[in-house]
């Protein structure tokens, strides 16, 4: 993919550049993006081994690069993938038309800053979940989908991609629905929506939260020969918190 067009690197910590990130990237220097979501003091909560050294990895639905950027610092070859901009999210029809101009801001830029401030090797390629394939990306030892599922009006349809270009072990993480979590931790349920969020129904592109157990038995029907739940993680700095599974095929 050919890079957009980046601006002069942050050159300080009071750098207006860094602000206005969805992740929180250590850019070197001692430099750090200011982020929606500060993901580095749980990252060794997801399931990723401590060396990827000689392995392939596949990041979906990068956006900034943070777990790209992890698994390169972990050894890997990495890919990362993602959609060209924000009107290519599964927003609803009438949501997208609402959105303006603002469905042409660029899913990559702040990507590229990081890339080059890191002096990164990740190869970033414009890819929809719903295109992924072993024809599209190729297949990778290690996936890591993370905090996409929630916003995917087809998430199974989405897994049985992923489990195709999976060939040792994909982690997913999406939204936990904490009611069904601690009432009925067996279940294998979802629940739909995000309503007391909205004004809107759908404005927030999230239509699903799941169980620990509803998030496995999805993706044993998607194709993994089976799975392995990890302890829900916290999504710094709400008060949410993401089921974890890692899956085998």
């Amino acid at each position: 993919m050919e890079r957009g067009e980046i601006q002069a690197h942050p050159t300080g910590r009071d750098d207006p550049r860094l602000a206005g990130w969805y992740h929180t990237v250590d850019l070197g220097d001692g430099l750090c993006s200011q982020g929606d979501y500060d993901l580095r003091s749980t990252v060794d909560l997801h399931g990723l081994p401590d060396s990827l050294k000689g392995k392939t990895a596949l990041d979906i639905g990068t956006w900034d690069g943070f777990w790209a950027f992890e698994m390169e610092r972990r050894g890997a070859a990495v890919v990362a993938i993602d959609v060209q901009q924000w009107g290519d999210f599964d927003w609803l029809p009438w949501i997208r038309e609402s959105k303006g101009a603002q469905v042409e801001t660029p899913s990559d830029g702040h990507f590229w800053t990081a890339h080059e401030m890191r002096g990164s090797s990740v190869k970033r390629k414009l890819c929809n979940v719903y295109d992924l394939s072993p024809d599209s990306v190729g297949a990778f030892d290690v996936v890591f989908c993370g905090s996409l599922l929630l916003h995917l009006k087809d998430p199974l349809k989405a897994l049985v991609n992923i489990r195709s270009v999976t060939r040792e072990r994909a982690t997913i993480v999406t939204l936990l629905d904490e009611e069904i979590e601690q009432y009925v931790p067996g279940k294998p349920w979802v629940s739909v929506g995000h309503r007391p969020a909205e004004s809107q129904l759908g404005e927030a592109c999230i239509y699903w939260k799941f169980s620990t157990n509803g998030l496995q038995e999805l993706m044993e029907y998607a194709g993994f020969s089976h799975t392995e739940p990890l302890e829900p993680v916290p999504m710094p700095p709400t008060q949410n918190r993401s089921a974890v599974v890692v899956g085998y095929p």
